[in-house]
């Protein structure tokens, strides 16, 4: 077996394979693998050619691109917390990483057809979308939020994780909680029981917001990424101080004191400062669980996977890019059917896979008129004048990471 590094930066390519080595031969002492090799390149093509899974953790223009993307709008007065997902931040990461994404895919379908991508980049659902919109390769995003619902449930009722069953469904960093049991009782009925008491449940301030609103919870788990997507409730300073909401990227990974830590925790372990057992982590979101369920048959449940929809939510666009939980095994991938979710989620959802749908066509084409809408669908520029010049300026301050399209004409 080989693992093939490819990066277009040589000194994070060094990083990574010195520190693959020694993850390698840890876990060779150990006897948790075979034997393999590692392999690196700076070319592309050179490193997909004959593959049979492909796993995409990119970042097109790295941090320094994703904090223009934060600073630009605030200097508007549009407020922003994580920032890969929606909101302005959102759409211009799309713009740069759509076309990057489809052009792996389409390398996949000269070199390696029958591989499988597993994507983890950000945002997850519009570039998952459009590899499976574009292309004939299989695709499917991968995201540790669905597995963090169990255990926030179980803080929720003083349980343990294992005593808790739980169903999602939705978009990736919006996903609901459509049933989940704890000890096997229906934790919905716990939840009224509990409101009905005067108890206030351990549960995100935010979410438990939405809960009321809506009547299921949305994406218990994953912090402030529900915040993103409803901003007229949530991006704004009194919501922001109220639900004590972090902004400007803090203790995100694009935050620069959090990545200098991973970076100097990593070459510890180059250096034999550290031991390769601080690097593991757990394997319930990893790609390594996907692949050994498909090439070795260990039949695996992941409690959210992202896939077309194809009538697996029927009241959800057929087309869409859905986050569910799904059964893995030799034969693929084989998503629950999950019937309808209550009309006031799937109405927030269908907007967002519209919009979603128009950031791609924007970043594939370079229209401007299209970049706008999806802007002013976002939630996020209250004009059209302030989404004009938003466009304008992150479009000219990133223009190195951008297709040139958006300049022509």
């Amino acid at each position: 077996m080989t693992v093939a590094l490819m990066d277009v930066n040589h000194e994070i390519l060094d990083t990574m394979y010195q520190v693959g080595t020694k993850l390698q031969e840890h876990f060779e002492r150990r006897g948790k693998t075979r034997s393999f090799k590692i392999e690196k390149y700076m070319d592309r093509k050179a490193a997909l050619r004959n593959a049979d899974f492909v796993t995409v953790t990119i970042s097109v223009g790295g941090a320094e691109a994703t904090h223009l993307d934060v600073q630009i709008p605030k200097a508007k007065g549009i407020l922003q917390a994580i920032g890969d997902t929606v909101g302005p931040a959102g759409v211009f990461r799309s713009f740069r990483h759509v076309p990057v994404m489809l052009g792996i895919a389409r390398d996949m379908e000269d070199l390696c057809p029958d591989a499988c991508l597993l994507n983890y980049t950000n945002p997850l659902t519009p570039l998952t979308r459009v590899v499976q919109r574009e292309t004939k390769i299989r695709c499917y995003g991968l995201c540790s939020g669905p597995f963090g619902a169990r255990p926030a449930l179980a803080r929720a009722f003083d349980s343990k994780p294992e005593d808790v069953e739980v169903l999602v469904a939705g978009i990736n960093h919006l996903f609901w909680i459509k049933d989940f049991k704890v000890k096997g009782m229906d934790g919905y009925e716990l939840l009224k029981e509990m409101v009905a008491r005067g108890e206030t449940p351990k549960i995100d301030p935010v979410h438990f917001q939405l809960y009321r609103v809506f009547g299921i919870l949305p994406s218990v788990g994953i912090g402030h990424h529900v915040s993103e997507f409803f901003p007229s409730l949530f991006m704004h300073e009194e919501a922001v101080e109220k639900y004590r909401i972090p902004l400007d990227l803090k203790g995100t990974i694009y935050d620069y004191g959090v990545r200098d830590r991973v970076l100097k925790a990593i070459k510890g372990v180059i250096s034999g400062e550290k031991a390769v057992d601080s690097l593991e982590e757990g394997e319930e979101a990893t790609a390594i669980t996907l692949i050994e369920a498909m090439v070795l048959g260990k039949k695996t449940i992941f409690p959210g996977i992202n896939v077309p929809n194809d009538g697996i939510i029927t009241n959800l666009q057929s087309w869409g890019t859905l986050e569910v939980p799904a059964l893995v095994d030799s034969l693929g991938v084989h998503p629950f059917s999950l019937g309808q979710l209550p009309r006031g989620v799937a109405a927030v959802l269908a907007e967002r896979l519209n919009q979603y749908e128009l950031e791609i066509d924007a970043a594939l084409s370079g229209d401007r008129g299209l970049a706008l809408q999806s802007l002013l669908m976002d939630g996020y520029v209250r004009s059209v004048e302030v989404a004009e010049e938003l466009l304008n300026e992150v479009l000219e301050a990133e223009r190195e990471w951008v297709p040139s399209y958006w300049f022509e004409g």
